[in-house]
């Protein structure tokens, strides 16, 4: 792992590379058509030419196939410079199991290590190029230290790489007891060998510690300046284990691998040292079983030949070299049955641009970059030009921020943020976070803690991100997924006195909340449940909350509420298997949804964005290519959707300038704000 010295150097020299750049580099436009190839056109000297670096650090080969595509095929089709980095080894028993077969051969951990590898690079190759057998360079490339690392690049798009770490995923190689990847974050003085896969160029092993591995995640970050970090969950969901939610290979009382938590993790420590402006996404694992299917059928295909391009045959194998052909037992649509392949789940999805217009009617914007809350102001009202982001002191923040405007219009932030990231479980903390403007326009002080809704550190970080509403009386309304997957409140009055929490009860959720004030005053919060949409409701403004049945079908996503003039609500979510949005509305004064039959298909996947514009309402959603569509609703014509096209990270929003246009914003890979005003004939 490199030395301190050197990786410092590096670390000076690069940071201002970075100053030098991000101080002639627009860090906001308006939102224009990338360049999409098809698979197998893009040429080599303008691969990875769409100016967003990515960077993917997971802890086995196939992790960021099942979890996080299609997101890994849109930043290709996109033509990202794109890195993937596997943690572990991934080689388990040892055993590349053939469906049908019954072998009697050994274990051998070095040649499955190496037939996973050899089915990454057919995954990728088809992907990028449609040809699973596109070749590939790879070679032995040393650390500052001298540590060697496998790199992989794809030939004819040499902007795709795969970097394998090696990783002994197990304990039984390693050189104390319980030397996997999770006893290497928890026991700081636990030191762990990488395995040699049959077909490295890397031909000696070497030792691993804690701080030596985030040192490596940080030369690397360093060394290609990611704009976009993805990773896993690094605080998976509670989880009891029984007949009817199987234990699978989740870690004991957690519903995800522990080899996924300790990558995230050791990702997030890495991260704290990085500097250059970037955006960071976590998805869920095995969190994907225990909620409905949230993909469309042609996502969930796509995802599942990639898949089978992973899992490769035995037969006609001309790799043996390499170990084999790919991890047979994924093949033949096999990872169907898993149920990961029909969700793309991240740890906070309704994590978007948080858009709306200042009391002088510039449009403001917040979002979370590199750790911090960064702020764009239009230059002048309904211009669609914009500041550089300013970003705001304190470290540490996750995706997930929230704003609202004070009656005197004062901006009042929420968010969560990584108090600690530490071995043990009270050296491991998050909390809600809160700033406020003390005047108008003023800035921001320091962030002050809100807590958790548990004191216990282990059950405090399951904490979801701070969803807001503000009650007619000015009480500030927030609210959070908890440790129990159901929803916990605090309030602050007027006066700015807060209560403490306390658990609203009655039923699990998703992560991702929707909270709204109707036109009497009283307070709404929505979740999506496992079987139906799950709806709290004040009987009257400021009364206690009561947990109302919906009759509402399972939702995929976390749903969408809005609060109309004339006191009703209007909620968007999608069906979950199809995906398809539903638009329901729920009168003033009513107990029934009412059905919009927007008749709007399936396309895309995620949470949507609702907007009131005049005479009627304008629905946003994430497409199958990551795109942005939107549809106008109650207007008395058929909704129809049109597109527009640019990657987004997390969620779009949607807000009205000061001329009462729709305004579109998205915080693009390449971590800049980009925003559009909707045309009138959308």
């Amino acid at each position: 792992m490199p030395s301190q010295p050197a990786r410092r150097a590096l670390i000076a020299g690069l940071i201002a590379l970075a100053a030098a750049i991000s101080a002639c580099t627009p860090a906001s436009s308006t939102l224009a058509a990338p360049t999409v190839h098809k698979r197998g056109t893009v040429q080599a000297s303008r691969d990875g030419a769409s100016g967003a670096r990515v960077m993917q650090i997971l802890a086995h080969p196939d992790d960021d196939l099942y979890f996080m595509n299609p997101d890994l095929q849109q930043s290709i089709d996109a033509n990202d410079q794109l890195v993937s980095v596997y943690v572990t080894s991934g080689e388990a028993d040892g055993r590349n199991k053939v469906p049908g077969r019954k072998s009697s051969a050994k274990p051998n951990v070095a040649d499955y290590a190496g037939a996973r590898r050899q089915g990454l690079r057919q995954a990728y190759a088809l992907m990028a190029t449609g040809d699973t057998r596109a070749p590939w360079a790879r070679q032995a490339t040393a650390l500052p230290d001298g540590t060697p690392i496998e790199v992989d690049v794809l030939s004819h798009r040499p902007g795709i790489r795969l970097i394998f770490l090696g990783v002994s995923q197990h304990s039984s190689r390693g050189t104390t007891p319980n030397g996997d990847l999770r006893h290497l974050w928890e026991t700081p003085h636990t030191v762990t060998p990488t395995l040699i896969s049959t077909g490295s160029p890397v031909r000696a092993s070497h030792q691993v510690t804690r701080a030596g591995l985030i040192d490596t995640l940080a030369y690397l970050m360093d060394s290609y300046r990611p704009t976009l970090v993805r990773t896993m969950d690094p605080d998976p969901d509670l989880q009891v284990h029984d007949a009817k939610h199987r234990a699978h290979h989740d870690q004991r009382g957690y519903s995800d691998h522990p080899d996924h938590t300790a990558t995230a993790l050791f990702t997030y420590a890495a991260l704290d040292r990085y500097r250059a402006p970037h955006a960071v996404t976590a998805f869920r694992g095995y969190y994907n079983e225990r909620w409905p299917q949230a993909l469309p059928a042609q996502i969930v295909r796509g995802k599942a030949n990639v898949l089978n391009a992973y899992g490769g045959s035995p037969k006609g194998c001309d790799n043996k070299a390499s170990g084999g052909c790919g991890d047979y037992d994924v093949g033949r649509d096999r990872s169907y049955g898993t149920g990961w392949l029909q969700r793309t789940s991240l740890r906070y999805p309704t994590a978007a641009p948080q858009l709306g217009q200042a009391p002088d009617g510039r449009l403001t914007a917040f979002a979370v970059l590199g750790g911090q809350a960064a702020m764009w102001q239009e230059t002048e009202p309904g211009s669609g030009k914009w500041t550089a982001p300013k970003l705001l002191a304190g470290k540490g923040l996750l995706p997930g921020l929230t704003a609202l405007l004070t009656k005197d219009g004062r901006r009042q932030l929420f968010a969560e943020r990584v108090v600690s990231l530490g071995p043990g479980a009270k050296d491991n903390r998050r909390e809600i976070v809160t700033t406020e403007q003390p005047r108008q326009g003023g800035p921001f002080p320091a962030w002050s803690s809100l807590g958790a809704p548990d004191h216990d550190p282990e059950r405090a970080r399951r904490v979801g991100g701070p969803v807001v509403t503000r009650g007619a009386d000015g009480t500030t309304w927030l609210f959070a997924r908890n440790w129990a997957k159901g929803v916990s409140v605090r309030t602050q009055r007027a006066d700015g006195i807060w209560s403490d929490w306390r658990d609203l009860g009655g039923a699990e959720v998703q992560e991702g909340l929707s909270a709204v004030t109707d036109a009497k005053g009283a307070v709404h919060v929505f979740g999506a449940g496992h079987r139906t949409v799950c709806h709290w409701a004040q009987q009257k403004p400021g009364g206690p909350f009561v947990l109302v049945p919906t009759g509402l079908p399972a939702p995929a996503d976390p749903p969408t509420a809005l609060a109309r003039p004339d006191g009703s609500l209007l909620l968007a979510f999608r069906e979950a298997r199809t995906a398809r949005p539903l638009v329901r509305t729920l009168p003033a004064n009513g107990d029934r949804w009412r059905d919009e039959r927007v008749n709007l298909g399936s396309r895309g996947y995620g949470p949507l964005a609702l907007q009131p514009i005049p005479g009627g309402v304008l629905l946003a959603a994430r497409d199958n290519d990551g795109s942005t569509s939107l549809a106008r609703l109650g207007t008395g014509r058929l909704p129809r959707w049109n597109t527009v096209p640019g990657a987004v990270v997390g969620a779009a929003s949607l807000a009205t300038d000061s001329a009462n246009r729709p305004v579109l914003a998205r915080l693009a890979p390449d971590a800049t704000l980009h925003t559009q005003a909707v045309p009138e004939r959308t």
